[in-house]
């Protein structure tokens, strides 16, 4: 029998070849990859994932951070579903999240590469732009020894991507499908970092309850011993959706739903 790192999906899907940064001997997936993969396995309605919230964004530098995880995220949605517009939406309003985050000069040239890329319907070069975009905060954050706030960007990216997923795998389930969200590790890594994250962050609200679904994530990941039921990719994303309500989404639109 395979192990969990052995698999591999009949449509050439090898997990060990999962690009993205290794933290502590647990990679942490570069979320434009996940998508770009995710796609590959089947035509997939991603315009129906697109959801760019209107909601006004909290200057707490804590919820900052998780939303602009999060936009970063949401365009890499938008560029799966090939929405220019959707795509300009989030390039402008990434910038406008950097530049309350005092990182309008770092993340500019990106930004309008974005914009631009998406014009003249360039999909990798706009995915770039959005990778780009992430590493560049995170590396400014670090330098500026402000860790924590770099580690919540992506705890933002990576709960807007993986609610993204479960709903997309939901429509059209399958084991192979479910193996991208297989990730108990990453689960587990981000629940350590937040516990080591300085108390007047890691006891902000959103951040405990982030640890909290965290926790229950990473148990729904290893009730199935290695595969990902149906039903978990459903708890999973209600999990997501439940924490994303807090600082993202808009409420009553995801009423309507």
């Amino acid at each position: 029998m395979q192990s969990q790192s052995e698999k591999q999906t009949d449509k050439g899907l090898d997990l060990k070849k999962f690009p993205g940064a290794i933290v502590e001997q647990v990679v942490i997936p570069v979320p434009g990859e996940i998508f770009s993969v995710l796609g590959k396995l089947g035509e997939q309605d991603w315009g129906s994932e697109v959801a760019i919230p209107k909601r006004k964004v909290s200057s707490d530098r804590v919820v900052l951070a998780l939303v602009f995880g999060c936009a970063v995220a949401e365009g890499f949605v938008a560029v799966e579903a090939e929405d220019k517009q959707a795509i300009q939406d989030t390039g402008r309003k990434v910038l406008r999240l950097a530049d309350t985050l005092g990182l309008q000069d770092a993340v500019l040239p990106h930004s309008q590469s974005i914009i631009d890329s998406a014009r003249i319907s360039d999909w990798n070069a706009v995915r770039r732009g959005f990778d780009q975009t992430q590493a560049t905060v995170k590396r400014t954050m670090e330098k500026m020894r402000d860790e924590d706030i770099a580690d919540l960007v992506s705890l933002g990216g990576w709960l807007r991507g993986t609610r993204a997923l479960t709903r997309l795998i939901a429509e059209s389930y399958s084991s192979d499908r479910s193996e991208l969200l297989n990730q108990p590790d990453l689960a587990s890594h981000f629940q350590k970092v937040i516990a080591a994250m300085k108390p007047e962050i890691r006891d902000q609200a959103d951040v405990k309850a982030i640890h909290a679904g965290l926790a229950e994530i990473q148990s729904v990941m290893l009730d199935g011993q290695g595969e990902i039921s149906e039903g978990a990719v459903s708890r999973i994303g209600e999990v997501c959706d439940k924490l994303l309500e807090r600082f993202y989404f808009d409420k009553a639109e995801d009423e309507k739903s």
